[in-house]
């Protein structure tokens, strides 16, 4: 056993409990991008009115990025500079065992909540948008008459 420990470079052995800490710890970083990936689920359920494609490809770059950089980190500063297959997979599993339990429940609070803001807000600008409506209603027409009059004195059959 100690001509095999003899053979592998010292930088590179690490006892299994430092690797069972380092995956636990990768769980927890884990569990950390859930709360990031819930953060801009709440901002896009918050900017509905952008659309749906830009802000999803946006909030998806970012995300990538931070966990990217979150990963990256963690093996410099935990594991000494050596990036290890199973930080990735504690971090997946971590960030798993949050979006299925609490990540469900923050989201739907969080749809819950918008969308009764939303509610009321749609409820008011109905009431007020009406009369606007109907006035930038009567300036169009007004104007699209003009227009067409005009445009059938320069362009005549």
């Amino acid at each position: 056993m100690t001509e095999l420990l003899a053979e592998i470079e010292p930088e590179t052995f690490m006892p299994v409990c430092r690797q069972a800490e380092l995956f636990l710890l990768s769980v927890l970083l884990g569990g950390g991008m859930g709360v990031l990936y819930d953060v801009f689920r709440a901002l896009r359920a918050i900017f509905p009115p952008l659309g749906r494609v830009v802000p999803t490809a946006v909030c998806d770059i970012i995300f990538l990025l931070l966990c990217g950089l979150g990963i990256f980190l963690f093996s410099i500063l935990c594991g000494d500079g050596l990036v290890r297959g199973y930080y990735l997979l504690g971090a997946f599993l971590g960030m798993t065992i949050y979006l299925l339990t609490a990540g469900t429940v923050v989201i739907g609070i969080i749809r819950t909540v918008f969308g009764g803001i939303y509610r009321v807000l749609g409820g008011i600008l109905r009431r007020l948008g009406k009369p606007l409506a109907g006035l930038f209603k009567k300036i169009s027409t007004k104007k699209g008459y003009k227009f067409v009059t005009n445009a059938k004195k320069l362009f005549p059959k």
